[in-house]
């Protein structure tokens, strides 16, 4: 058996997640951003992966990209080593997106905008971190839990386990009450009798984030938002901004098959990128492509906080790399990253929009038109960009990143093709 020591050392808020690992079988880990909930979950993961030897687990993210960006990351700061370098990890199957643990046990790692991957698993564990960024999240919910069959292969380590135990986790920063995490898990008349929250608040973490950091989120939000990213509660954001609806504005857009028709053949004058640029706050970039009748699809996303300046520049070459040539429309308010962008070869360009423009202009856009549709359409993968565009209020400047981001990409790449006029006219499809 290796030596492992998992570099984790749970605080007060997190210690009764851990210890009702067999007690209780839905768990949901609430916290405010920065609690340590995905570390939290993690470590529980492995946890389980230990104990229960042979097992079969399976770790969600809202999108797959989040696998790479946050689930392979914090399994790594964990071991503080690459997967590959563990001997914890048998093996890191990178086509599969599977870990083989050195005892016989097995993680899947699974991005729910391809929900197919999970299909047919018989599962002894799974994990969903972020659940509030999942737009149809009863469905997922409700499907995971399907799966929680058991694998037949699992075996306690010790009588401390019990025999065929089965579990499932979420972590995230909560959403409003009346949504299904809210009613599954904390609703008095419906929550299920064998779920438990465990709330965390941004103090509780406040030895490994600083107190600077801790200060400068709350002073960032208010209301309901402060509720939510600070003190883990389930609360509602008053003043929605934009009518964006998940059957609508993502469902209602076959993406998968329209990305398969569309991504070979971008014409340079039709794709573009927004950058909104933080520390604090997320930092975000957004990948977005005009049809020939003005509509407008969002398709990637990197949204990060305490993202470097060389991390950021980074983020946009890969994101070039994979999408095409084209400019990228910036906050105006630090020159000297749009700088470093052009130092590496970025065609950067400060948003030189009004905001009030920019917002009359992608509201107008969720609206539902003369032909039935909308003139906005964002990737079940951007779940950072559907979340805010479920909750922004344009009257705070508050958990408005991708939006930001979104409204320099547009109103930038609707001056690239020729103005507002550009569609005067067309006959739409």
């Amino acid at each position: 058996m290796p030596k492992v020591t998992l570099n984790y050392a749970p605080h007060a808020a997190q210690k009764p997640f851990h210890l009702d690992r067999y007690k209780v079988k839905y768990r949901l880990l609430s916290g405010g951003t920065g609690s340590g909930k995905t570390k939290a979950g993690a470590a529980e993961a492995f946890g389980w992966a230990f104990e229960c030897v042979g097992s079969v687990g399976a770790v969600f993210q809202p999108a797959y990209r989040k696998l790479k960006e946050v689930a392979v990351p914090a399994f790594e700061a964990l071991l503080g080593e690459p997967l590959g370098n563990s001997p914890f990890i048998k093996k890191f199957n990178k086509t599969e997106m599977s870990l083989d643990i050195f005892n016989g046990s097995l993680i899947w790692l699974i991005g729910l905008d391809r929900p197919e991957a999970a299909e047919g698993m018989n599962l002894d564990w799974a994990w969903l971190d972020e659940a509030r960024l999942v737009p149809k999240h009863k469905q997922a919910r409700e499907s995971i839990m399907r799966r929680l069959r058991g694998s037949g292969r699992s075996k306690p380590l010790d009588d401390k386990v019990p025999l065929n135990a089965v579990g499932f986790w979420e972590t995230t920063t909560p959403d409003t009450p009346n949504s299904d995490l809210y009613n599954f898990y904390e609703n008095p008349v419906t929550r299920d009798l064998e779920s438990k929250v465990y709330r965390m608040t941004i103090d509780d973490n406040i030895q490994n984030l600083g107190a600077s950091y801790v200060e400068s989120v709350k002073r960032s939000h208010t209301g309901g938002l402060y509720d939510q990213f600070v003190l883990g509660l389930f609360a509602e954001i008053a003043g929605a901004s934009f009518k964006y609806n998940v059957v609508i504005h993502t469902d209602g857009y076959n993406w998968i098959e329209r990305n398969e028709v569309f991504a070979p053949s971008f014409e340079p004058r039709q794709i573009g990128y927004g950058v909104d640029f933080g520390w604090t706050a997320p930092s975000s970039v957004l990948a977005g492509w005009f049809d020939g009748d003005g509509r407008a699809y969002i398709f990637d996303e990197v949204y990060r906080t305490q993202m470097s300046q060389d991390e950021l520049v980074k983020a946009c070459l890969e994101m070039r790399g994979k999408w095409g040539e084209a400019p990228f429309f910036c906050d105006s308010s630090e020159p000297q990253t749009i700088e470093a962008m052009r130092l590496a070869g970025l065609d950067a360009r400060p948003n030189i929009s009004k905001r009030d423009d920019g917002i009359r202009e992608l509201g107008g856009r969720f609206e539902i038109q003369g032909d039935g549709r909308p003139r906005i359409y964002v990737s079940p993968s951007c779940v950072n960009t559907i979340q805010e565009a479920q909750s922004y209020n344009a009257d705070r400047k508050e958990n408005d990143h991708a939006m930001d981001c979104c409204r320099y990409l547009i109103m930038g790449l609707r001056e690239e093709m020729g103005g507002p006029q550009a569609w005067v006219g067309r006959r739409p499809r």
